[in-house]
């Protein structure tokens, strides 16, 4: 009955050609920083499954490009911007960071659409999306002195200075590869894929009529070769939920069979999720290669192992209605809007407490080192996908058919021979998924109570029309329109490359970067508008009652970068801080100050109307505090802002609002494909 369990579970994200792409935070597809509108490595660091032009460059911190050939290695990309001085360069990669408990919308765009599965809609799916997250366990070498809990196998995550794949690991513990793969990307450690390719596969999954070239968790129906992605594991990549212990922490399932697996009490998705119900692995230390191929209770005792149970000590993860959107389009929702999940960020101290690795910075601030992941499971109504299991695999001489084949010719009668069906059972019924570069949670300063609501305000997209950038999307900021109450806190941050050039091998698509501004660069900035309808962005210095000077603002101070995160410019009631903090959002960071701009001259270098000069990514972010209340009536009161740089004919209109309401009685209602 344990097998059978196993098996059953399983099925329910194995089941169509799909790519999903991860919009906000910037999913990768494997890429890093290539000029080309290809990515040059789809094995880097996971199984995308996706079109070789999709994802986002990593970050750069400066005006310029990472330097790939730092001295100090992988340490230069690690670097957060108040940790000390643990990197003086500035051509180095910048990972976003967001606070504790803040609001981070996700967007993505997935190619054959999700939800709307019922015999009223005309574009029926069956499909799950689950998104995931996972953080450092240990001090990924940036220290000299390692934490006292590090474990052997625990996870030391990177972007990576090249596209190179990681070496395989011949060993449980093999430090070799690990010293040796220092300037390679990295997410699932080295033990992890060593044990996935050692540990039995589950033989209770339907493999249709494919045939598995091996026996151990490497080979699944849709991987049938073992190919190495990464180090992922392509078992666990393919299987939703996995019955061996995962690194990789839930946060919500979105799924077309609602009524089926999100009920409290007898839901599928709702019970074995590992961030709090344990999943087994077999434990031996005097056999532990014939330990790790076990996968039941029964194998273990044979092995002379310990059945040890592992979970994350988290809650529960979110089940809810799958969001639609259309079939083969890459497209938005039903109401127009993009699908987006809204993820409430976890607090340090539980991550902490489950035992993730934080560095903690000179000032007291506290940072988890994680990546996001999203699977997305499209299905077809072919077969019972649950009650299909390894009895219905291919086997003629046993008499036993399977219910799809590759490549059928089937009789429509006629005394015609009959057609064929253009059907691959390694794809027919297909997991893809998407990962985030690597970011930070971050502890909230002393100014920011615990009880605050903080709401990140991004940006998406990269350079180039929509034929260019396609898979991808162009510019647009990430919620495009944001209510708070004052008493809220928007935290506004991006980041950009300075290589998405788009340029050969394009692939199946155009080549080119169309923008304004230095080939190849993501610029930002954030300037106020009158009103949406327009096109030109308010004086800084003459318009009375702006967005400015109606908020409190933290931000970085860019030229003492170890003294601290943020340095608050004051209660704004039309003073200097307002408008220093309004150069900083307009220069995208170059100037910190009025008094910098006036003293500039030869000193720093002059500032270019394109933002060429300016940082690609806005380091730190800045924190508003928004309170119209200086004498305003009314409910709402909307503050609408542009880039001014990207606000062309290329990349359409860049553009957001932000309304501040007196009473959460008086928030607009969300967006129909907005979900919380």
């Amino acid at each position: 009955m344990r097998f059978f369990t196993l098996f059953v579970f399983a099925l329910l994200l194995s089941f169509v050609s799909a790519d999903v792409y991860m919009h906000n935070p910037r999913g990768s597809n494997n890429r890093l920083n290539e000029r080309s509108a290809n990515r040059n490595n789809g094995d880097r660091l996971f199984d995308s499954q996706n079109n070789n032009r999709g994802g986002y460059n990593v970050g750069d911190r400066s005006a310029n490009a990472f330097d790939t050939n730092l001295a100090n290695g992988y340490k230069g990309p690690d670097f957060v911007y108040d940790l000390g001085n643990e990197v003086t360069s500035t051509n180095v990669q910048y990972q976003m960071v967001y606070y504790e408990g803040s609001e981070l919308q996700i967007e993505w765009t997935s190619q054959h659409g999700c939800g709307g599965n019922d015999k009223s809609d005309p574009h029926q799916q069956n499909c799950d999306i689950v998104i995931q997250y996972m953080c450092q366990t240990t001090d990924g070498g940036l220290f000299s002195t390692a934490p006292a809990n590090v474990v052997p196998g625990a996870e030391s995550l990177r972007d990576g200075m090249n596209t190179n794949t990681p070496n395989e690991p011949n060993a449980l513990n093999d430090t070799g590869v690990i010293q040796s793969n220092a300037d390679r990307g990295h997410h699932e450690s080295e033990a992890y894929y060593f044990e996935c390719k050692s540990r039995s596969r589950n033989k209770g999954l339907f493999t249709a009529d494919q045939v598995l070239n091996g026996a151990s968790a490497k080979f699944t129906r849709q991987n049938p070769n073992g190919n190495r992605r990464g180090l992922e594991c392509p078992e666990e990549r393919d299987y939703y939920p996995y019955w061996s212990p995962t690194p990789w922490r839930d946060i919500v399932i979105l799924t077309t069979e609602f009524e089926r697996f999100c009920d409290n009490k007898t839901g599928l998705y709702t019970g074995p999720s590992q961030n709090n119900v344990r999943a087994y692995k077999c434990i031996s230390t005097t056999n532990p290669t014939g330990a790790i191929q076990a996968i039941t209770k029964e194998a273990c005792t044979t092995a002379q192992g310990e059945w040890v149970g592992f979970m994350h000590g988290l809650p529960a993860p979110l089940c809810r209605a799958a969001p639609w959107s259309r079939p083969n389009h890459l497209g938005n929702g039903r109401f127009g809007e993009p699908n987006t999940f809204n993820w409430t960020l976890p607090w340090v101290d539980t991550l902490r407490a489950s035992g993730v690795y934080m560095y903690d910075a000179n000032n007291g601030g506290s940072f988890a080192k994680c990546v996001l992941r999203l699977r997305y499971n499209i299905s077809t109504d072919d077969y019972d996908p649950y009650n299909t299991t390894s009895k219905n695999n291919h086997n003629p001489q046993a008499g036993i058919i399977s219910p799809v084949t590759n490549n059928p010719t089937v009789n429509v009668g006629a005394d015609l021979q009959g057609l064929r069906l253009a059907i691959n059972t390694a794809q027919f019924g297909r997991v893809f998924e998407d990962r985030s570069h690597t970011f930070y949670i971050r502890s909230r300063p002393s100014n920011i109570p615990k009880s605050a609501r903080i709401v990140n305000l991004n940006v998406r997209g990269k350079r180039g029309n929509i034929v260019q950038t396609f898979p991808s999307v162009e510019y647009d900021f990430v919620p495009s329109r944001v209510s708070v109450l004052p008493s809220d806190f928007i935290h506004v941050q991006w980041t950009g490359s300075n290589t998405h050039n788009n340029g050969d091998p394009a692939g199946d698509g155009q080549a080119g970067d169309a923008g304004e501004g230095r080939g190849g660069t993501d610029r930002h900035n954030m300037a106020q508008l009158l009103s949406f309808d327009e096109n030109f962005p308010l004086p800084l210095d003459k318009f009375p009652d702006n967005i400015w000077t109606r908020s409190k603002c933290w931000f970085l101070n860019g030229t003492t970068l170890s003294t601290g995160p943020f340095t608050q410019s004051g209660s704004f009631t039309g003073n200097s801080g307002a408008l220093d903090c309004a150069i900083y959002m307009t220069t995208a960071g170059l100037y910190n100050s009025l008094a910098e701009v006036q003293t500039a001259g030869n000193t720093l270098n002059t500032f270019d109307p394109l933002l060429d000069n300016a940082p690609a990514s806005l380091v730190g972010g800045v924190i508003l505090q928004i309170n119209p209340n200086f004498g305003l009536t009314g409910t709402n009161v909307t503050y609408n802002y542009m880039c001014t740089r990207n606000n062309n004919f290329s990349n359409r209109s860049q553009k957001g609002a932000i309304t501040v309401v007196r009473s959460s009685n008086f928030f607009p209602a969300p967006f129909p494909g907005t979900m919380n």
